[in-house]
């Protein structure tokens, strides 16, 4: 079983520059995301088989999703979960399009779908314990062309993202 997601990540400029804006946050608790661990989800699996992990492979060849570039515009918090985040005013309806497919492909394999509306964000810190967010001019565009299927593993030095899978998407 390995704990598995479908992401997006950013290029190296936007991941330097929302590094950066965690970077601003003094809160002693704070456990800022690791700059090559910055990423958006777009599905959330849990512990997957190795039998569902090859065929969420072999069926996510099939999408339809097309390239497409996302303006993180807005800052903000979860409060139960301490979670500081960065994400679009307005997500672009390639991205929703790609979302909906992935989750019929997880849905088609049996496993559990999220079901509440999709937010696009990046996590760049936990364990926020100062919940007022200060205003922030944020403006960082990025462009995605290939959406990945990642493993999630715990280290002594926190947790490491892997690509197990990368697609293309159209252009």
């Amino acid at each position: 079983m390995a704990r598995l997601f479908f992401a997006l990540w950013p290029d190296e400029e936007a991941q330097k520059k929302l590094s950066e804006i965690s970077h601003q946050f003094k809160d002693e608790n704070l456990r800022l995301t690791k700059t090559s661990n910055l990423h958006i989800t777009l599905a959330f699996l849990g512990e997957v088989s190795a039998n569902d992990q090859a065929a969420l492979i072999q069926q996510a060849k099939k999408n339809q999703g097309s390239v497409f570039s996302l303006e993180l515009n807005s800052i903000g918090c979860w409060r139960k979960p301490g979670i500081l985040w960065v994400a679009p005013e307005d997500t672009p309806k390639p991205l929703t399009t790609l979302v909906k497919q992935l989750q019929t492909i997880i849905k088609q394999q049996g496993l559990n779908v999220d079901e509440r509306p999709y937010k696009p964000h990046v996590s760049i810190a936990r364990k926020l314990k100062q919940f007022t967010v200060p205003k922030m001019t944020i403006q960082i565009t990025s462009a995605f062309n290939n959406f990945s299927l990642v493993v999630s593993k715990s280290t002594d030095n926190g947790v490491d993202y892997q690509v197990i899978h990368e697609w293309t998407l159209k252009k």
